[in-house]
């Protein structure tokens, strides 16, 4: 996954919490037991799908969110590392185990672009809303 904010409603990053499992920009995470994990279950949060497009080659949405839940939620942006002589990958980016983790709560207004499965992808539809899943990623509401 990839993914980050295009438009924000604030600039209040959390990242006091280090990563318990490999994780991806673009994501959607919870705090658990002090560690930074991708979500076990669905989120509240309603986001309307914007556009259906590619991000770095990837299948993706651009969204705004329209309702922030209730639910603790964060999306992944962190900073990249220096990759030293390799090739910077952007659709491959992750923060490893134990890495500080700069991510943000999502707010009515804000859009954001993220990748998404093909799966995923082919079940939105421009107007769509979606929210957060089990694993990080997004299902189109019922």
């Amino acid at each position: 996954m990839a993914g980050y904010f295009t438009k924000l409603n604030g600039h209040v990053y959390e990242g006091e919490y280090k990563a318990g499992e490999t994780l991806a920009n673009g994501v959607f995470v919870s705090i658990a037991s002090g560690e930074v994990k991708k979500l076990t279950a669905a989120g509240d949060a309603e986001f309307r799908i914007d556009e259906k497009t590619t991000l770095w080659g990837l299948p993706a949405v651009r969204m705004t969110c329209v309702y922030e839940g209730t639910k603790e939620l964060y999306l992944v942006e962190n900073e990249f590392e220096d990759y030293g002589d390799k090739e910077l990958d952007w659709a491959a980016y992750t923060v490893p185990i134990g890495h500080y983790v700069k991510m943000r709560k999502p707010e009515s207004g804000d859009q954001l672009i993220i990748s998404v499965t093909a799966e995923v992808l082919a079940t939105l539809t421009v107007g769509d809303l979606a929210k957060p899943a089990s694993g990080g990623s997004i299902a189109k509401k019922a």
